[in-house]
């Protein structure tokens, strides 16, 4: 479990653990599995489907990407706080395989969908191979061999994808026409480590830059600013390096108020809701520009979600870090510690079933909707939580 740190006085020296990051981690990836089991179910409220591609305004699914982005954030200046001032290519290195390794899951798994009958593996076998290569390269405390052989299936899997071409992806081989949920946190990863690292972890030079990015997305989106032919075929800029990466420092800002050691806790907490609320209006006063819209990444988007999900995050905080309520979030600790098993562990167990040739008894109301596919998707989403404590228990933790 990743070591989270709080100063509780006026000394850093003083410290106890932030569980509330932990917890509120395994609330997000809940939240996501949930909603993922609920997609293109019938018979459902509005506000648990994705808001439409042209919509302005956001629904409880649009809310869980920024989470990731938001929380992720929050960990990077507890992770780097130590190295700053001490920036080393061995550290360089680590950001960059954590991104890279990030942005090379996130590739397979969008284009997982279009997978070719024609491939040499059948799908399930490659996706399940796929996902043991995952454990295996990234399980925490593993053997060196574990990660040597965990590479080498990797790679082999990446040369033998085979896909069906489409207007996203034009190639039968794997392409990045789409970097995936993952891909997507892997760049957003690397801009605001590097942003932090670069500014010595200056709350008020992070905050220029995080005004900076919205500016990025939107004078992109404008074409007032025109990217080398390059790089735009690698990367949406304006949305990947500018907006998504925005929402992530949006986090690593909250941390710095967090983490300030000549402020008493309370005084904390104002800070944060203050930052919430800032966020939240700053995202109101620039809707009209491109509106409140997921598909597009807006920067109203990107700052209204940020606010919601800062003001959510405050309330974990004060209950279980200052009040010391903490039995109620056991369950969620976990998916918070381990959250990349639990976010594969849904269609591990689905691909895994496929190879079994196992029957899906477990989701007979899915299709139907209604209060039953509430119900079921709840219950699945409640297995799959346990799966990862399983998972965690075993000593199958993930850290890339």
């Amino acid at each position: 479990m990743t070591t989270h740190t709080l100063a509780t006085g006026g000394s850093t020296s003083s410290t106890t653990r932030l569980l509330s990051l932990d917890a509120f981690r395994g609330f997000v990836i809940l939240t996501m599995i949930w909603v993922n089991y609920l997609g293109g179910m019938p018979a459902i409220p509005y506000w648990l489907e994705h808001a439409g591609p042209r919509a302005d305004g956001i629904t409880l699914p649009d809310l869980v990407f920024p989470g990731f982005l938001f929380i992720a954030g929050m960990a990077i200046p507890l992770a780097l706080r130590r190295a700053v001032g001490q920036v080393t290519p061995a550290l360089l290195g680590r950001l960059c395989w954590r991104a890279v390794s990030l942005m090379v899951a996130g590739v397979v798994l969008a284009n997982a969908y279009r997978y070719s009958a024609l491939a040499l593996l059948p799908r399930a076998w490659y996706m399940t191979l796929f996902y043991l290569a995952m454990l295996l390269l990234w399980r925490q405390g593993g053997a060196r061999w574990q990660a040597w052989l965990g590479g080498a299936l990797m790679l082999v899997l990446l040369l033998l994808f085979r896909g069906q071409p489409d207007a996203d992806f034009p190639s039968v081989y794997l392409t990045h026409g789409w970097w995936g949920i993952l891909g997507m946190i892997g760049w957003a990863y690397l801009v605001c480590s590097l942003l932090y690292l670069a500014t010595g972890g200056n709350a008020m030079a992070l905050t220029g830059a995080l005004a900076g990015l919205l500016v990025l997305y939107m004078g992109g989106t404008a074409g007032a600013v025109v990217f080398p032919a390059a790089l735009d075929a690698l990367v949406n800029v304006p949305q990947l390096l500018g907006s998504t990466s925005a929402n992530m420092l949006a986090g690593v800002l909250a941390t710095l108020l967090l983490t300030q050691a000549a402020s008493t806790p309370w005084q904390r907490v104002r800070a944060l809701a203050w930052l919430a609320l800032a966020l939240f209006v700053a995202g109101l006063l620039l809707r009209p520009y491109h509106g409140i819209n997921k598909i597009y990444a807006t920067e109203s988007y990107t700052l209204v979600c940020a606010g919601l999900i800062l003001a959510l995050y405050i309330v974990f905080h004060v209950l279980i870090d200052l009040l010391q309520w903490r039995r109620w979030c056991v369950f969620l600790l976990p998916a918070g510690s381990n959250a990349l098993f639990a976010y594969i562990a849904p269609d591990l167990w689905e691909q895994a079933m496929a190879v079994l040739h196992m029957p899906r008894w477990w989701w007979p109301y899915l299709a139907q909707g209604g209060h039953a596919g509430l119900l079921n998707a709840a219950v699945l989403t409640l297995a799959m939580m346990g799966w990862t404590a399983l998972a965690n228990r075993a000593g199958w933790r993930l850290k890339f």
